[in-house]
């Protein structure tokens, strides 16, 4: 009984700072667009400031729509109201896919993309839901641009092989700080955010990664956190 009792408070208190969270990333940008967009429209910014200010609205749109995408996926998954649907697909045009997906944003944020990927693991088919696995690889690049804007290398890898045993393996990898060892499970999780509540620098709801998670598990694929000599790298198998 106590442990379930403390499961509960443990949970409510993740699902205070979740709420919380999400308002703060809803509220913020949501002020600024709302600043910038009154300065055009009462033609206060000087012209030369005007495509700045339309980008910036747009970026944050851009945000802001990911945020509610991402609640809205997680809501409909935890109610069983959507399932995969599995086509065949080649690693290819998953690529292709992806790259039309993240390039702007990668490019907005002022970071180089590379992608990485031979001719045999390009023609590899693999069972996939192409709009599951894009929103997985857009998490996990907006991931890696978040934790990683405050170090010298600005770039985002995509890789994808195919493994002796035939898995065929995406990766993205960032060139940050890395994933603490005894947060490695746990950042998968539900509306944990690593580091302490009063000292987080970087700002983060706590679905994202636990989307991944769940995202992945709907396509029968494995997603797995490995750290390098610098950063991290997360991996999809199928």
């Amino acid at each position: 009984m106590y442990r379930m009792g403390l499961t509960q408070i443990n949970l409510i208190r993740q699902q205070q700072n979740f709420v919380s969270a999400v308002s703060h990333e809803l509220k913020t940008p949501l002020t600024s667009i709302r600043m910038y967009g009154e300065m055009l429209r009462e033609g206060w910014a000087e012209e030369n400031k005007k495509k700045i200010y339309y980008n910036y609205i747009y970026d944050e749109s851009e945000r802001l729509t990911r945020l509610i995408n991402n609640v809205l996926q997680l809501a409909r998954m935890n109610r069983n109201d959507i399932r995969a649907e599995l086509k065949p697909t080649s690693a290819n045009e998953i690529l292709d896919t992806v790259k039309s997906k993240i390039s702007s944003s990668v490019e907005q944020a002022g970071y180089r993309l590379n992608i990485e990927c031979n001719e045999q693991a390009k023609q590899t088919v693999v069972q996939v839901d192409l709009d599951f696995l894009n929103q997985i690889m857009i998490n996990l690049v907006d991931n890696a641009i978040k934790f990683s804007s405050k170090q010298d290398k600005h770039d985002i890898d995509i890789g994808c092989e195919v493994k002796h045993n035939g898995t065929v393996e995406f990766s993205v990898r960032d060139y940050g700080p890395g994933v603490e060892k005894d947060q490695m499970r746990k950042i998968f999780k539900l509306f944990y955010r690593s580091e302490n509540e009063l000292t987080r620098e970087t700002l983060g709801t706590g679905i994202g990664l636990a989307l991944v998670h769940q995202l992945g598990q709907a396509m029968n694929a494995k997603v797995d956190v490995v750290n390098h000599e610098v950063g991290a790298e997360f991996r999809i198998l199928f």
